[in-house]
C-alpha cells in the first residue's frame, strides 16, 4: 500500500507472532508514518522483530507499544536500534513489563 500513513491496531492481541508480522511488512514500506499496538500482548520476541524492522525503514516517525509485555530486553533491542534509525521521533512504551535487570 502506498498510499497508508497511520495505522492503528490496539487491543487486537496480536501477539509475538502478529508483531513479527507487522515487522516484516516495515522493513519495505516506505509511507507508514504512525503505527500505534497498544495493548496487543507483545513479547520480548516481538520487541525484537520490531527493533530490527527499526533498522531499515526510513518512514516511521511515531510508535506507540504501551501496555505490551515488553522485558527489558526487548525494550533495548528498541534502543539498539534506534541508533541506526534516524527518522522515528516519537516512541512510546508506557506500562509494558521493563524493569532494572
Amino acid at each position: 500500500n502506498k498510499s497508508l500513513r497511520t495505522l492503528a491496531l490496539d487491543e487486537n492481541e496480536l501477539s509475538a507472532n502478529g508483531a513479527s508480522a507487522i515487522a516484516v511488512a516495515l522493513k519495505v514500506n516506505d509511507t507508514l508514518t504512525e503505527l500505534s499496538l497498544y495493548n496487543n500482548g507483545i513479547t520480548e520476541e516481538g520487541g525484537r522483530a520490531i527493533a530490527d524492522s527499526l533498522k531499515v525503514n526510513k518512514s516511521l516517525r511515531t510508535l506507540a507499544l504501551d501496555e505490551n509485555e515488553l522485558s527489558a530486553n526487548g525494550a533495548s533491542a528498541i534502543a539498539v536500534a534506534l541508533k541506526v534509525n534516524d527518522t522515528l521521533t516519537e516512541l512510546s512504551l508506557r506500562s509494558n513489563e521493563i524493569t532494572e535487570e
